[in-house]
């Protein structure tokens, strides 16, 4: 039962900051699972700032783990033993997906010879099938048009010379594979954290989703 002191309500709300973070990080997850899990069907500009919205979940993840890190949250829901062990298990696991799957796209992106490199002449020269597009030397990764995404200076320079470009290429596959293979990982954690908000909204009658600005 929701507490009917009004300053206990107010105690049960996140804070603005971290509700703020909190959508704003759900739509942008939203987004880039519907246009990577989805890319092979979906027209392609639905992709287009995959990337910019992926770098932006990163530094908008680690923003809110520092706020969490120095700010009190509100006190947890009633609930069983098991619930609160349940809800402990996946927020950590989400949190480890929100900050890892950004940073392996990160790495995915890098996987290529820098520009001007004899590796990426190498490329340019031997394409292999349908990833010869990624492998071709193109300009720098725009971040929303503004900004060029830096490459992960240690991967990227695998390729620097032909002779790694071949090494480069394996190294982006499995990556690639960790980076998809993810993404339902993710998607998993999120509905088991969207079904759990909900039973507690409409079974326990507890107001959950209040907490995080949606409703009184």
């Amino acid at each position: 039962m929701a507490p009917s002191d009004p300053s206990a309500c107010v105690r049960m709300r996140y804070s603005t900051v971290a509700i703020v973070l909190h959508w704003a990080i759900a739509l942008l997850i939203a987004y880039n699972l519907t246009s990577g899990l989805l890319h092979d069907v979906l027209p392609g500009a639905v992709f287009r700032f995959h990337v910019s919205a992926g770098i932006t979940i990163l530094v908008l993840s680690v923003a809110r783990l520092l706020w969490r890190l120095t700010h009190r949250p509100p006190p947890l829901l009633a609930v069983q033993a098991w619930e609160r062990r349940t809800a402990h298990g996946v927020h950590a696991l989400l949190y480890a997906a929100i900050l890892i799957l950004p940073f392996s796209g990160w790495a995915l992106v890098s996987a290529k010879p820098p520009m001007g490199s004899a590796g990426a002449a190498w490329n340019a020269e031997h394409p292999v099938g349908e990833a010869s597009s990624a492998q071709r030397p193109r300009g720098p990764t725009m971040v929303w048009g503004v900004a060029p995404l830096p490459l992960l200076s240690q991967i990227s320079a695998i390729g620097r010379t032909s002779q790694g470009v071949p090494a480069q290429r394996e190294l982006r596959a499995r990556i690639a594979t960790f980076h998809r293979f993810g993404g339902w990982v993710m998607l998993a954690l999120l509905l088991l954290h969207v079904a759990g908000a909900l039973k507690h909204q409409w079974v326990d009658r507890q107001r959950a989703l209040a907490r995080m600005g949606i409703g009184r």
